[in-house]
């Protein structure tokens, strides 16, 4: 009778053994778990707290360039005028003023004064044709360089 129950009681430390091994390794799973977790959680809160104040510039930039584009005092324009281009004829001068205030590129205005010719238009006009500029813009240049409209009179 000795040898079963000394079998029994064997076998229930060795079962009480790996149960509480087993406790162990999942509890410090559970705690490793918990600390990333902790980890995420905190880098997720500096994600967000940085997004927020990123946010915050843009809208700050944004009003303050939307402050600069509506401020008649603000940033002074240079027109062609003020430059002393007496004797560079008025398509330079208005496209040097758009490459200066960076209406349009280089490339664009090289490809205006190629087209100038076939779509027999000013340099205002077949920039308008060719989309680099809008309504607003041409106008806006040709009150800033003083450019009188020419007319062709009809026969």
């Amino acid at each position: 009778m000795i040898g079963p129950m000394t079998i029994l009681i064997l076998i229930g430390v060795i079962l009480f053994y790996i149960i509480n091994k087993i406790s162990t390794i999942r509890l410090e799973e559970i705690n490793a778990l918990e600390d990333k977790r902790k980890t995420l959680i905190n880098k997720y809160e500096y994600m967000v707290n940085q997004r927020n104040d990123l946010q915050n510039q843009l809208i700050k930039k944004e009003q303050a360039l939307t402050t600069l584009r509506n401020n008649e005092t603000g940033l002074k324009t240079i027109s062609a005028k003020d430059l002393d281009m007496s004797e560079i004829d008025e398509n330079e001068k208005i496209s040097r003023y758009l490459i200066q205030e960076g209406k349009i590129t280089l490339e664009q205005n090289e490809n205006t004064l190629k087209k100038m010719n076939v779509l027999q238009m000013d340099y205002l006009g077949a920039c308008l044709a060719l989309g680099y500029i809008d309504l607003e813009t041409a106008k806006r240049t040709m009150k800033i360089n003083k450019i009188s409209i020419k007319t062709k009179p009809m026969n």
